[in-house]
């Protein structure tokens, strides 16, 4: 089945966007299905927006993202490039043997998201979606999507209310059938995220996975009436890792 559709979106006239999205889907589903896992390393880059729109450079924090009791976990290394001092090692370390516990006593870790953006599987619920042309994205030929919000739309959750607050681009690669790029921008105010606030997703193949290599947040983020802040966050995604384990099990008669 992938594979008709793989050719549908070769041809010359452009394929239907909802076309488009579901070939990315399964893509991604087929490589989810193989469920890997990788380790990685990550740069995280913030930067602070003056009052000119000038970035002025905040920090700069490296993190490995390894395996721990079987999930992933991320684990700060260095801070501007250099190793952490006594204090904040110590902090990181102890963070860790916590993390570890909790998880060999499976207990669940939070995790807390401003924004939760819905997924692929959900722009052709949310959006009204077009296919604007054909272009080149990270040195790839792909297809552009523009997706709009669908004015009509109630939504029936927190995430879906999230998800219509902004505009979607997307760039589907034309040979494999993955997402390439995806660019969002907020139209109007959601969670403190001000309308212009923006986060760009980049992806790369590494090895047979299409992973995330590069993620953006531009932001103008308001809270209460006391908070009104301007950054950028630049996510980098690398020395990606495939994670395997050896088992062997031994069974014994009697």
């Amino acid at each position: 089945m992938i594979f008709l559709l793989l050719a549908a979106l070769l041809a010359t006239d452009p394929p239907p966007a909802e076309q488009l999205i579901r070939t990315a889907i399964t893509a991604r589903k087929a490589q989810d299905d193989r469920r890997w896992k990788f380790t990685f390393r990550e740069d995280q880059e913030n930067y602070q927006v003056d009052k000119n729109g000038k970035l002025i450079p905040s920090n700069t924090h490296t993190f490995d993202n390894i395996m721990l009791e079987g999930d992933n976990y991320r684990k700060l290394i260095l801070i501007d490039g250099k190793p952490l001092d006594a204090k904040t090692q110590k902090k990181v370390d102890q963070d860790l043997e916590k993390a570890r516990a909790e998880r060999r006593g499976h207990k669940a870790l939070s995790i807390t998201r401003s924004v939760s953006l819905a997924d692929l599987d959900h722009l052709e619920k949310l959006f009204d979606n077009k296919v604007a042309g054909s272009e080149t994205a990270l040195g790839r030929d792909a297809w552009r999507v523009e997706s709009e919000p669908k004015s009509a739309y109630k939504p029936e959750s927190k995430q879906e209310s999230e998800a219509l607050a902004t505009h979607r681009v997307t760039w589907f690669d034309k040979e494999e059938g993955v997402e390439l790029k995806e660019h969002i921008v907020f139209l109007r105010a959601m969670n403190g995220f001000q309308p212009g606030s923006e986060f760009d997703t980049e992806y790369n193949k590494f090895s047979d996975a299409w992973l995330v290599e590069r993620f953006t947040m531009r932001i103008d983020f308001k809270a209460l009436a006391v908070i009104h802040a301007k950054a950028e966050t630049r996510y980098r995604y690398y020395d990606y890792k495939r994670f395997t384990v050896d088992v062997k099990i031994t069974t014994q008669l009697r």
